[in-house]
């Protein structure tokens, strides 16, 4: 486990999470994280719309990037695959 601090749990549930393990995580002030159960732990981790994540990969796959065993895929069924519960 990486860094850690040792935290009170307050009345409402709440606690506060340690500035420096903010920082790490770029988790500003209001932004929301998702917050869920692992193996028994509670992970908190920032929050990432569709779009944040396609710009963040933009580019980051390309010929130069493909393994050479890797299966061909066609882009509009992986379309599909990733957008299938929104609306037409």
């Amino acid at each position: 486990m990486g860094a850690s601090e040792q935290r009170r749990v307050d009345e409402k549930g709440r606690i506060t999470i340690p500035q420096e393990i903010r920082e790490s995580l770029q988790i500003d002030p209001g932004e929301e994280v998702d917050v869920g159960l692992e193996d028994g732990r509670i992970v908190i981790q920032p929050s990432i719309s569709r779009e944040e994540f396609a710009e963040k990969l933009e580019g980051c796959i390309n010929e130069e990037t493909r393994a050479d065993d890797a299966e061909p895929m066609d882009p509009l069924a992986m379309k599909d695959d990733w957008t299938s519960d929104l609306p037409n």
